[in-house]
């Protein structure tokens, strides 16, 4: 079994730049930070469903663009007292279209999934236990500018490490099934 979702990945630059934010906020708030190979932007979360389910959670994400453009990563914030979060000040507008696209598809497919709407983010860190620290992180932060993004499918897998917790696959790899 896995727990899927589908996800926008960051560049490798600017999710290493992304890791290192995340490790920082981590040790000053004495929390998890995700790790650079795991940061994504989450546009639906799908739920547990055995692990060839891939394909074709993957086949649904035909035809909706793979290479998406440049976004700017402005603000800290969070959710509850203990996980911080990167994101922009507003959605763009080919974030809104490539959301309803999946949403779309995921709905004609009768996929179950977490309707909750797209809050654009990609979180950092988990279980922050210097509540004060995290409070103080909250707010703008210098620009990232994500220079490019790449729409995959997300999963748990039996062999993730805490230095790896999430597998990928490119919609490229739907006949497979295999990760990237």
């Amino acid at each position: 079994m896995s727990r899927f979702f589908v996800a926008l990945r960051p560049d490798p630059d600017t999710a290493a730049e992304l890791g290192e934010l995340a490790a920082g906020l981590a040790r000053r708030c004495r929390g998890k930070a995700l790790a650079a190979c795991d940061l994504h932007l989450t546009l639906a979360f799908i739920g547990e469903r055995p692990r060839p389910a891939a394909a074709g959670l993957l086949a649904l994400l035909d035809g909706l663009p793979r290479e998406l453009p440049a976004l700017r990563l402005e603000t800290i914030g969070r959710f509850g007292p203990a996980l911080l979060w990167i994101g922009p000040n507003g959605t763009p507008d080919w974030l809104a279209e490539v959301d309803q696209g999946l949403r779309q598809r995921l709905d004609v497919a009768g996929e179950t999934w977490d309707r909750r709407a797209l809050r654009p983010h990609v979180t950092l860190v988990r279980n922050a236990r210097d509540r004060a620290a995290a409070h103080a992180a909250i707010g703008a932060v210098p620009t990232i500018e994500v220079a490019g993004w790449r729409l995959l499918l997300g999963g748990t897998h039996e062999a993730a490490t805490p230095a790896c917790r999430y597998r990928w696959w490119a919609p490229m790899a739907a006949a497979t099934g295999e990760p990237q």
